[in-house]
């Protein structure tokens, strides 16, 4: 029992003065994504075929229920005629790689 408390204070001096290497120094930073895969641009672009031919039918319909709303209520109704349009005819006409997230 003798050497126990000063085999103690090598060990502790020893932990504290020799630096151990934790794995964060070993790894480096992980590289940021900077944009889209190729596998969502191609997602994408096939979304395209069919989502802008369908975007204009309804921006379409919605310029003729505009304009049915316009002739039934003789302009009364204006601002929800408008609203009409805006929602049928507004936001994004094409989709872009960066709209389709795949979970990795």
């Amino acid at each position: 029992m003798a050497w126990t408390k000063p085999f103690v204070i090598v060990l502790m001096a020893a932990l504290l003065l020799c630096p151990s290497t934790s794995p964060a120094w070993a790894q480096g930073p992980q590289p940021a994504k900077d944009g889209p895969g190729t596998g969502e641009e191609v997602a994408a672009a096939l979304s395209n075929v069919f989502y802008v031919p369908g975007k204009a039918i309804v921006c379409a319909s919605s310029g003729v229920l505009w304009i049915a709303t316009m002739a039934l209520t003789f302009g009364a109704l204006y601002n929800e005629a408008a609203n009409i349009v805006k929602g049928g005819c507004g936001g994004k006409w094409i989709v872009v790689g960066e709209d389709i997230h795949f979970s990795r």
